[in-house]
């Protein structure tokens, strides 16, 4: 007698505890059950493999000291295929002329983006200008790492212009004085960067630089900095494109924009440079360029058309340039509010001797041939 009243008391219990709208549990019922839970396991099973899946795909960069371009120390979630080698080919074939060319040409890069180690780059210009006559400008620029700060802190000194554009640029000025400061990496990757510079002028820069390699030979520059200076801000946007047209050439277009607080509108610059590898210690540059202003009225301020020769001589640490140009200048007053000379045409001869010290010259100067 007792048994069936167990079945009718644990009948009733799972009756009652049943949600409403539940179907009554008969054999057909718990399969049911059963398949719902065999299909949650099977599409929870799913999630996580396609979880791993996204896990993994991960590369994790080591530089190699002796040549930046190379990505053989580089470590892998996964087997490498023969695409995968094939990317890496050209990411180092398409590293390597551009390397070459900023280096050999001391571009700022080398500041803005640091190096390991020292570089100190100091740098003598004479001119002379049709219409100003002899001109002569001293710079030094510095670049020193900070043992225990795992190659994130540098100490700088660096001019407030961004000199590679200042001398393709139309109607080269008066170069500005190096300052002190300190420069922080607070992030960097295989495409972006972001650091932070606190000088002595007083300035702080905050700057961004994202790179995409848009096809096997075109590659993509992002820049984007914002400065607080002498309590006026000001932004500063950049954009390069880079084509490797052969193992000795290389294309750049570079479009500037500027906004400040000193000035209405924006002002702004493009240039086109195609650089040349002559041999080892030779390379030329042939550049043209125009900049402007937006306000009072949009007008190009500036056209020029210049040939740059850069020899490595003596020693691996000394330079020359000559570097002959035409211009076609409008020139402002001050407040950029009247004209004081219509355009004209104007020559100006350029010679540079340079001088490099510190310990990145076995990265800066290999041979990539």
């Amino acid at each position: 007698m007792i048994y069936p009243f167990l079945a009718m008391l644990l009948s009733h219990s799972i009756i009652s505890y049943a949600q409403p709208g539940d179907q009554p549990l008969d054999s057909n019922n718990v399969d049911q059950v059963s398949e719902r839970n065999d299909t949650a396991t099977v599409e929870k099973a799913e999630k996580t493999e396609e979880a791993e899946v996204e896990e993994k795909y991960e590369i994790y960069r080591k530089d190699n000291p002796e040549n930046p371009c190379d990505r053989g120390l580089d470590a892998y979630d996964y087997e490498k295929s023969w695409y995968d080698e094939s990317q890496i080919y050209i990411n180092s074939k398409f590293c390597e002329p551009a390397l070459y060319f900023d280096n050999f040409f001391a571009n700022d890069r080398v500041f803005k983006e640091g190096v390991p180690g020292t570089y100190i780059r100091w740098r003598n210009d004479f001119s002379y200008d049709e219409e100003e006559y002899f001109k002569f400008d001293t710079n030094l620029s510095a670049s020193f790492e900070l043992p225990g700060a795992q190659s994130r802190l540098r100490l700088t000194l660096e001019n407030d212009e961004d000199e590679d554009l200042r001398d393709i640029a139309p109607g080269t000025g008066d170069t500005t004085a190096s300052t002190l400061g300190l420069q922080l990496d607070l992030l960097e990757n295989v495409r972006s960067k972001i650091n932070v510079t606190v000088s002595l002028a007083p300035r702080i820069r905050l700057r961004y630089r994202y790179t995409y390699p848009v096809f096997e030979t075109v590659t993509m520059r992002f820049t984007q900095e914002l400065q607080r200076e002498e309590q006026v801000h000001s932004s500063r946007t950049l954009v390069d494109f880079e084509k490797l047209l052969k193992k000795t050439f290389l294309f750049r277009s570079s479009s500037e924009i500027k906004v400040s607080e000193e000035f209405d509108g924006a002002d702004w610059l493009q240039a086109f440079v195609l650089y040349q590898r002559v041999d080892k210690k030779t390379s030329i540059s042939y550049e043209t360029s125009a900049n402007g202003i937006t306000q009072p009225l949009t007008l190009a301020t500036n056209y020029r058309l210049g040939l740059r020769f850069r020899k490595n001589f003596h020693r691996k640490w000394l330079f020359y340039e000559i570097a002959p140009e035409m211009t076609w200048p409008v020139t402002f007053d001050e407040k950029r509010l009247n004209v004081e000379k219509d355009r004209r045409s104007k020559w100006l001869l350029f010679f540079r001797f340079e001088v490099h010290f510190g310990n990145a010259s076995k990265k800066r100067y290999k041979d990539y041939n």
